[in-house]
């Protein structure tokens, strides 16, 4: 009994208490400074940006590229620019651009803002933002943070000296496929001047403005944010960022040598393109960290000259509190010459439990990940469908910490080490530099998570030569930095990527853990481990249960999910559909719908309903003409949208569409990515898709159907209302919002 309550066993519970509590709050260390109630004449005004964007979004009716709701707006932020001195210009163009990772074509009428701040002529920097929202959201945050934000910053610059021109771009059509964007960059003469772009976004409501996204060799982009107040930033971000689907309006206007900082608010996920995208849920402490960022930011890029540095660098802020930086290949090298002192460390702790010593580390994170592995794919068995920890992250984040954490135990206990402390942590320390080595050849911006710490054990090591306490002081030292650095960085994956992967998260819990071995071991000393097993796992079981009976979605945090009304005309039948059959239905609807494949091309289920028939005129094509031209055919037409806001052509491969050509722009379906198995596509949204020339140059004679979808956001019939007023307060329109599709199929003969 006195054993099992020994002053060592108090202490390493305490330790382990502690990393859990830290680990699991350090998303805290983020949170954005409480709002100024007074500003120095160089400082942001916060309050000042909301008034102005209060002003713009006046009513808050959702409004979307082309449409008249989008008018209003427009017209709204060129008064307030206006107000400020300035004189915007607007570039009216018809966009088509080819999505990079999709085989589809989107087109529209977009209008860019452009007005400027400083020199006449000469280099610029590109501020931009855009200021079109979703069908189903207001866009208060996505992306009226960047709007108000770039127009307090430009009130401001204008009374300042600047070396370089700001160039304000608040572009359109940004949500169906960065299009004003994409006119700017390709086709508008003013994006020549241009050396450097700042870029403004959200995918969220609140928490830190985060810069997740920049260019290679990156060096000028990095050194104009080292100066930013409350920095959070890390370039393996950016690294994962390039990896992901996701694109903003960089994605259309990023170019060789361009400098670029794309920044993003996240936190907040349940109001993204909702209609709770408004002004009452943005955080004005969010909105004040952006403007501080953005401004410091802004400021060095103008008020200096392109230093056009060609140095790949990595960059990690240090719980928003400093932000450190150095040149890529620095990192590694550093890395990798901690890895071999940490190896000879290792070699000259003695022979005595070397190799159980050494596989401890690696034992240690396979039963974390396979321990969140098992109870992860137990709870989609228990809820298939379900967002985990969507809307009550904290069970699912302890389930992360605790498998690690648990790791750590049953490690030590199965192969019984941990008796020397020292070569314990020397072990931990040698596989933490050489898997950061081996990571950082596939994601270069990871390394400087690892060299600080691993650094910092070296230093202590070499320091002890001299005063031995310093190597105990360097272990100690390397832990704390791995958890100043580590733990924030896990809080913004779960942000960006939610809990699908919860091994993944343990893991990069359990390299957390891993320098904290050596500690750990030396406060538990040469006691059983058996005790802290049962507790971290009866702490895991709860954190289990707690995942289990948690609800997915809430009132707080509903979950997305549209009501449509789907009439195909062809074959005159009617469902209501409600989302993806991969997705879990509020209680309030489940038994309600059938999985089905309902439109043609699709590759994943979606939940329907049979529906009465309620006639909807479709979008069509008319004037049909059929010709042969350069081996090939082309047809032209003229579309009739008949009241649909967006129309999209499902064209059959097998006819090897070639081109698209609509209001007289062309684009190419070569120039789309993804996958087209059975169809490429071609959209138009807005009210200039009414009444276009569309050509469509195809390559072969095949005689396949197609298909052309109409999209009616905010229609509704009674058959989906009944279906709307079941949904209940836990989910929420997103996107295109509740309205009806039709559906026809025809052939262009």
């Amino acid at each position: 009994m006195m054993s099992f309550f020994s002053a060592r066993w108090v202490g390493a519970l305490a330790l382990f208490a502690a990393l859990f509590m830290a680990i699991m709050f350090a998303g805290l260390a983020l949170t954005p400074d409480a709002v100024r109630t007074q500003n120095r004449p160089d400082q942001f005004n916060a309050n000042s940006a909301r008034e102005r964007l209060v002003r713009i979004l006046g009513d808050e009716t959702p409004h979307p590229v082309d449409s008249a709701a989008e008018d209003v707006v427009r017209d709204n932020l060129l008064r307030e620019i206006a107000s400020l001195g300035f004189e915007p210009e607007v570039r009216d163009a018809f966009a088509c651009r080819p999505q990079p990772r999709g085989p589809q074509i989107d087109c529209a009428r977009v209008r860019n803002i452009v007005f400027g701040v400083g020199p006449d002529d000469g280099p610029a920097i590109l501020a931009a933002a855009h200021y079109d929202s979703v069908a189903a959201g207001p866009g208060a945050s996505d992306d009226g943070i960047g709007l108000s934000v770039w127009l307090e910053i430009a009130r401001m610059l204008s009374q300042e000296q600047l070396t370089r021109r700001v160039m304000f771009l608040f572009s359109d059509g940004e949500e169906p496929g960065l299009l004003g964007a994409y006119a700017f960059g390709n086709t508008d003469p003013l994006m020549a001047p241009v050396e450097a772009l700042v870029n403004l976004e959200a995918r969220g409501s609140r928490g830190p403005a985060i810069f997740f996204e920049s260019n290679q060799p990156n060096a000028d982009a990095v050194a104009a944010f080292g100066v930013a107040p409350r920095p959070v930033a890390n370039s393996v971000m950016a690294d994962v960022y390039a990896l992901l689907s996701n694109s903003s309006d960089v994605t259309a206007l990023a170019r060789p040598g361009l400098d670029v900082l794309n920044i993003a608010v996240l936190d907040g996920l349940e109001d993204y393109h909702t209609p709770q995208d408004n002004i009452a849920s943005q955080d004005l402490s969010s909105v004040q960290h952006m403007g501080d960022v953005a401004l410091a930011v802004i400021r060095g890029l103008a008020r200096q000259s392109d230093a056009d540095a060609a140095t790949p660098m990595v960059y990690t802020d240090l719980a928003s509190r400093l932000f450190v930086a150095a040149p890529a290949w620095i990192a590694q090298a550093v890395l990798e010459i901690c890895a071999i002192v940490a190896g000879f460390v290792f070699w000259r702790t003695g022979g005595a439990g070397r190799w159980t010593a050494l596989a401890t580390p690696l034992v240690m994170i396979v039963f974390a990940g396979i321990a969140a592995l098992v109870i992860g794919f137990g709870l989609g068995a228990l809820h298939p469908g379900a967002n985990l920890g969507f809307a009550y992250p904290e069970p699912v984040r302890a389930l992360c910490v605790l498998s690690a954490l648990l790791g750590v135990v049953l490690s030590l206990l199965l192969l019984r080490s941990g008796k020397c402390p020292s070569q314990t942590n020397a072990a931990a320390m040698l596989w933490f530099a050489v898997i950061g080595s081996v990571l950082a050849i596939f994601l270069p911006g990871i390394s400087i998570l690892f060299v600080i710490p691993a650094l910092l054990f070296v230093v202590g090591v070499s320091v002890s030569l001299l005063w031995k306490p310093a190597a105990g002081i360097g272990v100690w030292l390397a832990a704390l930095a791995t958890l100043i650095i580590w733990a924030p960085l896990l809080f913004l994956i779960e942000l960006a990527l939610g809990f699908e992967m919860p091994f993944a998260l343990a893991i990069i819990a359990a390299l957390i853990v891993l320098p904290w071995l050596g500690p750990i071991a030396y406060a538990r000393g040469e006691g059983r481990w058996r005790e802290l097993a049962v507790i971290v796992a009866a702490g895991l079981v709860v954190s289990g249960v707690a995942s289990s009976l948690a609800p997915s979605m809430s009132e707080a945090r509903p979950r997305s999910l549209n009501i449509t009304y789907l009439l195909n005309t062809s074959d005159n039948q009617a469902r209501v559909l409600a989302g993806s059959a991969e997705r879990e239905l509020p209680q309030s609807l489940a038994g309600a719908f059938e999985p089905e494949l309902v439109l043609p091309g699709d590759r994943f289920n979606t939940w329907a309903a049979p529906a009465p028939v309620q006639q909807i005129t479709p979008p069509v094509l008319q004037d049909v003409v059929v010709s042969r031209e350069n081996g090939g055919r082309v047809v032209r037409a003229r579309l009739v949208m008949n009241g649909a806001y967006r129309a999209i052509l499902r064209i059959p491969v097998a006819a090897e569409p070639v081109s698209a050509r609509i209001n007289g722009v062309r684009a190419d379906f070569a120039d789309t990515g993804g996958e087209a198995r059975e169809f490429v596509a071609l959209a138009c949204q807005g009210r200039a898709c009414d009444g276009a020339m569309v050509e469509i140059a195809l390559g072969a004679d095949a005689s396949d159907d197609w298909y052309m979808l109409g999209q009616f956001p905010g229609r509704t019939t009674p058959a989906s209302d009944a279906f709307r007023e079941r949904r209940g307060p836990t989910a929420t329109p997103i996107q295109g919002g509740d309205g009806s599709i039709t559906l026809s199929r025809f052939r262009p003969d």
